[in-house]
């Protein structure tokens, strides 16, 4: 690997801290039937609807490789196809590969497993953190004990609030909720259809909002603090959709947060034993500034913020945008192919993070775009995914 100091890997920042691990990128279900990470007696999580297994057990796993590097080993059941893993030695040459090595083989040793949550069909031991921690610190209710700003909880609140479920992923299980009878529909939809029984949070709304950055670091167990970066997301609703960056106002995101919600946050993490990845989101207002969630763990736009980091110090593209869970109508090769003719064209650099095939000859994508500014940015993402070429040529 390039000894630059701007090449940052998931596996440089797991290594620091822990001399031999694995990284075992996928996330837990409890409620999808087959899938074998399925948490169905202890540390459940409301995915209900659960996502598609192509995504489970494909395109979020792969998001996490181009920018793993090779100093921990990466658990997977299923591996990239050649094609993808070529475009990235292609694209990305200063970023080692990963080391890929099957679940089971990680399962067989001592060796402790990074993983994005508590897993109930991995023991205790194997969790580089206990589960019993991990499970605690990403409660949406334990955001009231990191004693930073945050809105209202609970029983001090009034119409209309924020329902959301305590252990939830992508934003499934929130919903704003406006009288009476919205919050009986929201409760019977958790909990009678679905079948939660964990804890539910009713949480203030805040009106005025401007935006709602996040916030990523990582807490050695040293206590230092590396600090990943900041994205503006964009969001559906409570939905989660994408992550956009300006490098240039990096250190300013940072000064907004870091002395009111960053310190509280490491303190409340350090005294429950954490050490890892951090993700931490902040409502700004016209008013005020609040902590809205939480997320001790690997985060799903890390990938992207590593590459950025590379992208603008080293080869000069300081706008960026994730694209996520994107549906193509055409084949998976058909998009590492315009994302090559587009790269050869030196408009950008398009990284196709992740790709699965789908039925009917389409294809599901994550994809990082680099540009010089946001609007090229948007501009190389629309010419990639244009429904047909002649669309795509007339896109730039």
């Amino acid at each position: 690997m390039s000894t630059s100091s701007n090449i940052v890997t998931i596996g440089s920042l797991i290594k620091k801290d822990l001399k031999k691990a694995y990284f075992l990128p996928q996330q837990p279900s409890s409620y999808s039937k087959g899938y074998r990470f399925l948490n169905e007696t202890r540390y459940l999580v409301y995915d209900s609807p659960p996502p598609a297994l192509s995504f489970s057990q494909r395109l979020y796993p792969f998001r996490n490789l181009p920018a793993a590097g090779n100093e921990v080993p990466v658990l997977l059941d299923n591996v990239p196809p050649s094609y993808l893993v070529e475009h990235w030695r292609k694209w990305l040459p200063a970023f080692d590969r990963a080391i890929i090595k099957s679940v089971d083989e990680g399962l067989q040793d001592g060796v402790p497993i990074v993983t994005t949550a508590a897993i109930e069909c991995i023991s205790s031991a194997k969790h580089s953190i206990h589960p019993d921690i991990l499970y605690e610190v990403q409660l949406k209710s334990s955001i009231l004990d990191v004693g930073a700003p945050c809105p209202r909880h609970d029983g001090s609140i009034s119409f209309p609030f924020a329902v959301k479920v305590d252990m939830a992923w992508c934003g499934r299980g929130n919903q704003l909720v406006e009288n009476e009878c919205e919050l009986s529909a929201t409760l019977r939809e958790i909990k009678d259809e679905s079948g939660w029984t964990g804890r539910i949070v009713l949480q203030e709304f805040v009106p005025g909002v401007k935006q709602v950055p996040s916030f990523q670091f990582h807490l050695h167990k040293s206590g230092e603090i590396f600090w990943v970066g900041t994205t503006t997301g964009e969001f559906d609703g409570f939905e989660w959709t994408g992550a956009t960056v300006d490098w240039d106002k990096q250190d300013h995101y940072r000064d907004l947060v870091y002395e009111d919600f960053a310190v509280p946050i490491i303190d409340y993490l350090k005294k429950r034993g954490y050490f890892g990845l951090v993700t931490f989101e902040v409502l700004f207002t016209d008013h005020g500034k609040y902590l809205v969630d939480l997320n001790p763990r690997v985060g799903g736009d890390t990938t992207h913020l590593l590459l950025a980091r590379y992208m603008a110090t080293e080869v000069g593209l300081k706008h960026s945008a994730m694209f996520t869970e994107n549906t193509h109508k055409f084949t998976a090769q058909e998009l590492i192919a315009r994302a090559h003719n587009i790269n050869n064209n030196n408009q950008g650099i398009v990284i196709i993070l992740s790709v699965c095939e789908v039925d009917n000859g389409c294809c599901e994508s994550d994809v990082s775009v680099f540009a010089e500014t946001a609007k090229e940015v948007q501009g190389l993402y629309q010419k990639l995914a244009a429904e047909d070429d002649e669309e795509a040529d007339a896109k730039l």
